[in-house]
């Protein structure tokens, strides 16, 4: 199931209703996978439950008592107008969730390097699970283009000389991201994110890497060809980090 059928699915359900579904623990899976789709179904229930609350303060009258004696009127009349009222109403509200929903998605700029950093050390900082186990670079670059994901992406030398563990794809907002996990010395890991560089909003070049802390984890951010690189290692040390970009 590709991104846009699980959207398709977790669309036609709503929270607390899809609980017996076959397919949920496919698409839950996905998620765990999928930052952006993760984000995306938490934006349409918290969408679902606003809407909700509007619905339950529109009042709706009740039906008038009328006397014996009382020519007989109608009163079909008004009482379509206020259920017509109520969902013009509701009508608004959800043309209004799905204009900020519009302004959100296609709308956005690209986000920033420190934007991709904190949702992807967000990710890895909990030990991944990969897709594909291997020690072969060759693998790892076969199977992240069956899958779409940035393949030909360049491994700085220094990461390369440590040993790869194997290899799993991401999304991020709309792209795809591949993950490449190293082991380093005393266990610890290296993480090598890559995106197209596209998705992020002027990362710098190789040269002038970005270098942030987060948590128990150094990052250095840059971007090199047709890609945003992202690496991230267990350690406060940004010299310790550094060495990984060496191509000498």
């Amino acid at each position: 199931m590709d991104n846009r059928e699980a959207r398709s699915f977790l669309s036609l359900h709503r929270e607390g209703e899809i609980a017996d579904e076959p397919r949920l623990a496919e698409v839950e899976k996905q998620a765990a996978a999928d930052p952006e789709l993760a984000r995306w179904w938490s934006e349409e229930q918290e969408i679902d439950r606003v809407i909700a609350a509007k619905l339950q303060v529109t009042s709706v009258p009740m039906r008038a008592s009328v006397p014996r004696s009382a020519p007989l009127i109608p009163l079909s009349i008004p009482q379509r107008n206020w259920p017509r009222a109520a969902l013009l109403a509701a009508a608004a509200i959800v043309a209004l969730a799905v204009l900020f929903g519009s302004w959100r998605g296609p709308f956005q700029p690209a986000a920033s390097l420190a934007d991709f950093r904190d949702e992807m050390v967000g990710f890895v900082k909990v030990t991944p699970s990969l897709e594909l186990q291997t020690s072969d670079l060759t693998r790892v670059r076969n199977f992240l283009q069956e899958t779409g994901a940035p393949s030909q992406l360049e491994v700085p030398r220094a990461l390369r000389d440590l040993d790869l563990i194997g290899c799993r794809t991401l999304r991020y907002r709309g792209y795809d991201v591949a993950l490449l996990c190293f082991r380093r010395s005393g266990g610890r890991i290296a993480h090598l994110l890559v995106v197209d560089r596209a998705a992020l909003r002027g990362p710098p070049d190789k040269a002038d890497a970005q270098f942030a802390k987060q948590g128990e984890w150094m990052t250095a951010g840059w971007q090199q060809g047709r890609h945003a690189y992202l690496v991230a290692a267990q350690g406060n040390d940004q010299q310790d980090v550094r060495q990984f970009l060496s191509d000498s």
